[in-house]
């Protein structure tokens, strides 16, 4: 263990916004989705596609009770607003269907997902000059090993404010490997 390994003793999350998707596999008779139904009214966007052998994407997909029908590959929505999690069967189809959530207005809808990563969080107010030459104030600084961007989300394990990456520096030994990693949030 090196010693930044003992000094990152916190805990942080950073946010990911990932797609809503319920299903992406081979097509089957009744799909077994992966994942609930998001808290905002919702409808379903369907995308069918060749994978491997399995390339007839020819027949129908029910969601709930409104069918869907496909001659080829192609994307499809539903236009039935949902607010539960629907029943969704095949028929006919022989390829890989994608199914996920978009909004009413027909906007891919996303889930946050945090990923735990050991860090040391220190919540000091620091003001420095950005790259545009403007004078900006800090919120915390976050010393670890991972890498991320300017502009990512980061927060501390525990809390629900999220605080995005304003600065970026980069520790490295006198091998010129990275040591660590300090974020100015």
């Amino acid at each position: 263990m090196s010693l930044i390994d003992a000094y990152l003793k916190d805990t942080g999350e950073k946010k990911t916004n990932v797609l809503w998707v319920f299903y992406n596999d081979l097509s089957a008779a009744t799909l077994t989705l992966i994942k609930g139904a998001p808290a905002v009214t919702f409808r379903v966007k369907i995308q069918a596609s060749a994978s491997g052998a399995h390339t007839d994407c020819a027949g129908t997909v029910t969601v709930n009770a409104e069918t869907v029908t496909f001659t080829a590959a192609a994307t499809k929505t539903t236009t039935t607003n949902l607010t539960a999690l629907p029943t969704i069967t095949t028929a006919n189809l022989d390829c890989n269907l994608n199914i996920s959530a978009i909004n009413t207005g027909g906007a891919d809808i996303y889930e946050a997902v945090y990923t735990a990563f050991a860090c040391r969080w220190e919540a000091v107010s620091k003001a420095f000059v950005q790259s545009t030459g403007t004078w900006t104030q800090s919120a915390a600084k976050v010393i670890t090993k991972e890498v991320y961007a300017v502009a990512d989300y980061l927060r501390k394990y525990g809390t629900t404010t999220e605080i995005t990456i304003k600065r970026i520096n980069t520790v490295t030994n006198a091998d010129g490997e990275v040591e660590f990693i300090e974020y100015t949030l």
